[in-house]
C-alpha cells in the first residue's frame, strides 16, 4: 500500500500573454512578492539595516565618551567611529556575507571603502553647499543614498568578493 502526502497548494505564476501588460505576470501574493525581493537583494537590505545600527553604535559610544566621560568631542569622534566601523565590519563578514577567511586584508579593505565613502560625500558635500548654496543637512542626506549604494558594491564585489579569494554567499 502506498500513502502519498498531498503537498499545499502553490500560487500559480502566470506568464504574461503575448501582447499583453508585461507588468501582469503572476498571482503572487503580496507576501510572496515580499519575499522575493528580500531573497534577490538580500545582502543590500541587511547591508543597510546593519549600516542603520552601526550608526546607533557610533551615536551612543560617541555620546557616553564625549557626555558622561568628559573626553573631547574630537577624541571621543574618532573612537565611537572606530567602534562602529569595528561594528560594522564584523556583522557584515560573519552574518550578512558569510566570508570570514583573510579577516585583517578583508578588514583594511574594509576600512579603506569607508575612506572612500568618506572622500565621496565630503566632495557632494562641498560642491553642494560651496557651489549650489544647497543648505548642509540637506546636502549630507543626498550623500547618503549614493555612499551607500557606492560601499555596498565595493564590499560586495571587493571586501567580501573574490577578489580577496573568496565570493560573498
Amino acid at each position: 500500500m502506498s500513502t502519498t502526502i498531498a503537498r499545499p497548494p502553490q500560487p500559480a505564476v502566470i506568464p504574461a500573454p503575448a501582447g499583453g501588460d508585461p507588468r501582469i505576470r503572476s498571482r503572487v501574493s503580496p507576501m510572496g512578492r515580499v519575499r522575493a525581493i528580500i531573497h534577490r537583494h538580500g545582502h543590500f537590505i541587511a547591508y543597510a539595516a546593519i549600516g542603520v545600527s552601526a550608526v546607533v553604535v557610533d551615536v551612543s559610544a560617541f555620546a557616553i565618551f564625549a557626555t558622561l566621560l568628559g573626553m573631547h568631542v574630537l577624541v571621543a569622534n574618532g573612537i565611537s567611529t572606530g567602534i562602529a566601523l569595528v561594528y560594522s565590519f564584523v556583522v557584515n563578514s560573519f552574518g550578512n556575507f558569510k566570508v570570514t577567511d583573510r579577516i585583517l586584508l578583508r578588514f583594511l579593505s574594509f576600512s579603506a571603502v569607508a575612506g572612500v565613502g568618506l572622500i565621496v560625500s565630503s566632495l557632494m558635500i562641498a560642491v553642494s553647499v560651496g557651489v549650489l548654496a544647497m543648505d548642509p543637512i540637506v546636502a549630507k542626506a543626498i550623500t547618503l543614498p549614493v555612499v551607500l549604494v557606492l560601499q555596498f558594491t565595493l564590499n560586495k564585489t571587493v571586501t567580501f568578493g573574490s577578489r580577496l579569494g573568496r565570493t560573498a554567499s
